[in-house]
C-alpha cells in the first residue's frame, strides 16, 4: 500500500487504454497499487480517458473486489462460500477480529496492520474453512488456530515463492538431465494451501546439500486435495511410492531413505544404511496419516482411489509440469491442433465435436458442436472465442484446477475452437480470486508467443490467433455468458436479454463462442 501517485495513474491509463472497455483492468491495477481506489485517482482516470464519472462509479461499486476506503498492510480474506460456511467460517472471522483487535463495525485495526474481507469463494472447498492472507492460503482453519495462523504468516513473509517463470523450469530441467529418479510434488492451489510449496523448496534444498541424484519436479493437481502435501517418488527399477500429509521437516529423512548421497555417506555400511531406514520411520507422520504404496498394491487407500479413475481432461495428471511446453508436446500436446490445421476443414472439426456428444457444463447442457456450428455460419471476419473460467458455484473448483495444471491443453482447445469457427481472437475470463490460475495461463501464453506458436502464425501455419486474459472482479453473475461479455466491455455484469444469443451477436456485437474451461 503506497501513497497516491498521479504518475502511476497516468502510466496505467497510457498502458491499458483510454476507452471504456479498459475501465475494469485500470481499476484492478489501481487497487493493486494503492490497496483501494482513491477518489483522486478515479477523477484523474476520467480526465485522462473517455471514461465518464458515472461509469467509474457504477462499475467500481458493482464488483466486490473494489474498495473505496484504505486497508491495512495485510488483507485477510475469509471465504464465506457454502463449504466454508458450513465448516464454521463465521467463528473464524469472529476470532480474527478479536485477535487482531478490530472494533465492532470496522474491518481494519487501529494500527492499520490487518484488514478483514469476506470472499464469496476461494476455490479450495476440500480444505474448508479457508483463509487467505495476502497471497498465502491457509486450509482447514479453525477459530482456535487463529493466533497460530497470524504468527506463522508474519514469520514466513519472506519465504521463497514458487517461481512460475521459465528460469526455475530451466534449473529443474538441468537437474533432470543428471538425475534418473524423480520426486513429483503437487503444486496446485489446494496443495500449496497445506504447505506443498514449502515442502518443494525443502526437498530441492535438501537434494542440493546432499548431492542426491534426484529431480524434484513441480506438477499440478495430484487428485487428492484432502491428503496434501502429497508426493510421488519414482526410482527406476523400483516401484513408485506415495507419501501424503508431509511437512518440510520430513524432507531430509525421505531423501536419505530413498537416495544415496555422494561422498562418505554414499559409501556407508549396511549398518549405517539401516540407521537411515530407521530414521525415516521415526520421522514419518503417524502410520494412519501416511500413504505408502507400491504400484499395483491396493491396500494404501491412495493407489486404490487413483486406480479407479479414468482421466480424460486431466490426462497425465500429477506427472507433467504445468508450464513445460516441451513435456506437454512429448505427451502428444498440440497433436490435435496440428491435425486440425493440416488435415481438417472447419466443418470436419465441428462434426467431430458433434459426434462426441460433448455438452456445456453450465446447467443447460447445450450441445457444444451445435454452438460451434452457429458461430461458424455467421458472416464477417471478426469473431471471438472466450474461455469462461469464472466459476463460483458451491463446491466447484474444476476450472481452477484445470487452468493451474493444464494451461497448454486449454489453449490448444481454444485454438481448435477458433479454427472451427473462424475466430482470430481468444480471451480468457478468469476469476480474480484464482491468482495461481491467472499466473500460469499468463506464463503459458508467454511461452507460446516466444516459441512463435501464437500471434501472426498459429503453430507456424498461416492462421493468426491472439489470446489475452481478462480477470474477473468478484461478481458471481459474470459466470453467465452475457454478463461476462458486459464485464469484458467494461460495464457492470448485467445479463442481456436473449435473443440474440452470443453466437450471433456477442462481444462488441460480433459472433462469439463462449465455452467453459
Amino acid at each position: 500500500m503506497s501513497d497516491f501517485d498521479p504518475k502511476f495513474v497516468e502510466q496505467t491509463v497510457a498502458r491499458i487504454g483510454r476507452s471504456p472497455e479498459a475501465l475494469i483492468p485500470i481499476l484492478q491495477r489501481l487497487q493493486d497499487q494503492f490497496g483501494f481506489l482513491p477518489a483522486e485517482a478515479l477523477e484523474q482516470v476520467c480526465a485522462l480517458s473517455d471514461i465518464r464519472p458515472a461509469e467509474v462509479t457504477g462499475v467500481s461499486t458493482f464488483y466486490d473486489m473494489f474498495r473505496h476506503a484504505p486497508v491495512g498492510r495485510h488483507v485477510v480474506r475469509v471465504c464465506v462460500g457454502t463449504a466454508c460456511h458450513v465448516a464454521g467460517t463465521d467463528k473464524i472471522a469472529d476470532a480474527l477480529r478479536l485477535h487482531l483487535h478490530i472494533p465492532p463495525g470496522e474491518d481494519t485495526d487501529a494500527d492499520r496492520e490487518f484488514t478483514i474481507e469476506s470472499v464469496a469463494c476461494l476455490g479450495c472447498c476440500t480444505l474448508a474453512p479457508v483463509v487467505k492472507i495476502d497471497g498465502a492460503t491457509i486450509g482447514h482453519a479453525t477459530a482456535e488456530k487463529v493466533p497460530e495462523i497470524i504468527r506463522d504468516f508474519l514469520a514466513n513473509q519472506n519465504r521463497p515463492a514458487t517461481n512460475e517463470s521459465t528460469e526455475e523450469l530451466s534449473a529443474v530441467r538441468a537437474n533432470a538431465n543428471r538425475a534418473s529418479a524423480t520426486i513429483h510434488v503437487g503444486l496446485g492451489s489446494c496443495c500449496m494451501a497445506k504447505g506443498s510449496d514449502e515442502l518443494y523448496h525443502a526437498l530441492r534444498a535438501g537434494a542440493a546439500r546432499s548431492g542426491a541424484q534426484v529431480n524434484v519436479k513441480r506438477v499440478g493437481c495430484v487428485g487428492m486435495c484432502h491428503r496434501t502435501p502429497m508426493i510421488e517418488v519414482a526410482v527406476p527399477g523400483a516401484a513408485n511410492r506415495f507419501y501424503a500429509d508431509l511437512t518440510p521437516a520430513h524432507a531430509g529423512a525421505l531423501l536419505q531413505a530413498h537416495f544415496r548421497p555422494r561422498g562418505l555417506l554414499g559409501r556407508a555400511s549396511s549398518l549405517w544404511q539401516s540407521a537411515l531406514d530407521g530414521l525415516l520411520v521415526d520421522t514419518e507422520p503417524p502410520a494412519e496419516q501416511v500413504a505408502r504404496a507400491e504400484m499395483g498394491v491396493r491396500d494404501s487407500g491412495v493407489q486404490a482411489f487413483l486406480d479407479r479413475q479414468v482421466h480424460i481432461a486431466t490426462e497425465h495428471f500429477g506427472r507433467i509440469d504445468p508450464l513445460d511446453l516441451d513435456e506437454y508436446v512429448a505427451h502428444d500436446g498440440f497433436a490435435a491442433l496440428r491435425h486440425a490445421l493440416a488435415d481438417l476443414k472447419p466443418e470436419a472439426i465441428i462434426s467431430v465435436v458433434e459426434q462426441s456428444g460433448l455438452r456445456g457444463r453450465g446447467g443447460a447442457g447445450f450441445p457444444t458442436g451445435q454452438k460451434w456450428r452457429v458461430v461458424h455460419g455467421q458472416p464477417g471476419p471478426d469473431k471471438f472465442v472466450i474461455c469462461n473460467g469464472d466459476e463460483g458455484d458451491p463446491g466447484a473448483f474444476m476450472d481452477r484446477m484445470i487452468l493451474e495444471s493444464f494451461p497448454f491443453r486449454v489453449l490448444e482447445g481454444m485454438a481448435i475452437a477458433a479454427l472451427a469457427t473462424g475466430a482470430h481472437a481468444g480471451i480468457f475470463y478468469i476469476r480474480h480470486e484464482y491468482p495461481l490460475a491467472v499466473r500460469r495461463v499468463r506464463a503459458a501464453l508467454a511461452t507460446l508467443e516466444r516459441r512463435g506458436w501464437l500471434g501472426d502464425r498459429l503453430l507456424g501455419a498461416n492462421y493468426p490467433f491472439r489470446v489475452s486474459i481478462m480477470e474477473g472482479a468478484g461478481a458471481f453473475i459474470c459466470g453467465e455468458e452475457t454478463a461476462l461479455i458486459e464485464s469484458i466491455e467494461g460495464r457492470r455484469g448485467m445479463p442481456r436479454l436473449r435473443p440474440p444469443f452470443p453466437a450471433v451477436s456477442g462481444l462488441w456485437n460480433k459472433p462469439t463462442l463462449i465455452n467453459n474451461v
